[in-house]
């Protein structure tokens, strides 16, 4: 990513990122359809009231990989190879143990968290199960983003992507063999994604074992490194708590959702399902934009990851105009993909939700390409602020538009917009102001100010 056209390379890179991310919504989105179509709308509900909850988990185990893989980006950049291995083992070692800490106490609380959220009692037990079986593989998830991460960070994006379309079509496949076949409900859907997170890990282990000599660690070397972590707890915490904001804003706002009743329930459910769906292409060129800052600014070209973040821009933000377009006009269409036709008020009221945000989401477009070039940077707490932004923009609006103006459950669609503008202008700000160009962990003079 250090020479060459600009864009074509970040849009490159990203392809398989965002192809392993549709992946992942995929089977997501399976589990949706088939508990609602072939088990029935309250499990859909059941399965959609823990989606905010299990989404903050897997934040937090997909950014705190991500921030350090910027770590070895830049080491990369910079051609120091020899602290990529020492990286990567410490992240390992303290992924594993954050792994086992957020399991214990997430099947330790997992009652309590229902009853924090307002989940409806027709709908309690079956949260419960699916909560407490999905948590249960949180060790897998970790791995997975762990391998995921750095191997893209090594400039490998392919090979992660091709062990998650593994994982999806097992996931798929045992979603029809225990919901179908076994009549195993919430709780066969919940197994059917730990079980082929697991086998994609081990796959993952097999080939890094075999390919990289940065996954290879031996006796000599301390497996963590004390004075190596300072920098990846840095920039790993902070994109870990970004990634998982947004998730913790929705959690915030779970209980009042839960409130409008099991119909509202599964209504959102499917449409917040959409709405990850159409961020999925800007996730996917972000990633690559942090990754393609990291190993630009390690090697001193800051003019160079500069303008990549002006041609991601303008590229997401066209992608997020026809996602918009599409959503709006087939919105109904789309609902009936989750539910039977005899759901009519869900299918009702999810569509005018997709229509009452999907005309802003360019704004989320901006707000993700620019909190990317921060996080690359090594700018990654205003990264995490301007995701606060998002947080707390979005929490405020969603309980004065649903309450205090009055507008129900509609209300909490006006509140997405209102976070991502909020982030939006923080980042560009941030961006402006120049900041992040003292927060590199390398320290390479800038090709720019040795011309100056």
């Amino acid at each position: 990513m250090l020479s060459g056209s600009i864009l074509p390379r970040i849009i490159s890179f990203s392809l398989p990122i965002f192809f392993g991310s549709v992946f992942q919504q995929l089977y997501s989105m399976v589990d949706s359809i088939i508990v609602g179509k072939y088990v029935s709308a309250d499990a859909l509900a059941a399965v959609g009231s823990t989606a905010t909850i299990s989404m903050l988990l897997v934040g937090i185990m997909m950014g705190f990989p991500t921030g350090a893989s910027v770590v070895a980006a830049q080491f990369l950049g910079a051609g120091q190879k020899d602290k990529i291995r020492r990286t990567i083992s410490t992240t390992l070692v303290f992924i594993l143990g954050l792994a086992v800490v957020l399991t214990v106490l997430g099947l330790s609380l997992a009652r309590h968290i229902m009853h924090w959220v307002n989940v409806p009692e027709n709908i309690y037990q079956d949260t419960v199960t699916y909560f407490s079986i999905f948590i249960g593989g949180m060790v897998f998830m970790a791995l997975y983003n762990f391998f995921a991460s750095f191997l893209r960070a090594l400039g490998d994006s392919t090979t992660p992507l091709i062990f998650l379309i593994i994982s999806s079509l097992l996931n798929i496949g045992g979603d029809l063999f225990f919901v179908l076949a076994l009549h195993m409900g919430v709780a066969g859907v919940a197994w059917a994604t730990v079980i082929a997170q697991a086998i994609s890990v081990v796959l993952c282990f097999i080939y890094v074992s075999h390919t990289s000599e940065y996954f290879k660690f031996s006796k000599e070397e301390p497996l963590f490194d004390r004075s190596l972590f300072g920098d990846i707890l840095r920039l790993g915490l902070p994109s870990s708590l970004q990634a998982s904001i947004t998730s913790l804003g929705m959690v915030m706002v779970q209980g009042l959702i839960n409130s409008y009743g099991s119909i509202n329930i599964a209504a959102y459910t499917s449409a917040n399902k959409m709405e990850q769906l159409s961020h999925l292409p800007v996730m996917g060129v972000s990633m690559a934009i942090s990754l393609f800052v990291g190993q630009n600014i390690g090697a001193g070209q800051r003019s160079r990851a500069r303008k990549g973040l002006i041609q991601s821009s303008a590229f997401t933000m066209g992608m997020s105009a026809v996602m918009a377009a599409v959503i709006y006009a087939f919105g109904p269409a789309i609902m009936h993909l989750f539910v039977n036709d005899s759901d009519a008020e869900v299918i009702r009221v999810g569509a005018a939700f997709m229509r009452t945000w999907a005309p802003f989401i360019l704004f989320h477009a901006l707000a993700q390409s620019t909190v990317a070039f921060l996080r690359g940077s090594g700018d990654s707490v205003a990264a995490m602020i301007a995701m606060f932004f998002d947080l707390g923009v979005r929490t405020i609006a969603a309980y004065v538009f649903a309450l205090g103006f009055g507008m129900g459950f509609m209300g909490i669609a006006y509140s997405l917009p209102c976070g991502w503008i909020g982030c939006a202008a923080f980042a560009i700000i941030r961006f402006f102001s120049g900041r992040w160009k003292t927060k590199a962990v390398v320290k390479t003079e800038s090709r720019e100010d040795a011309a100056e």
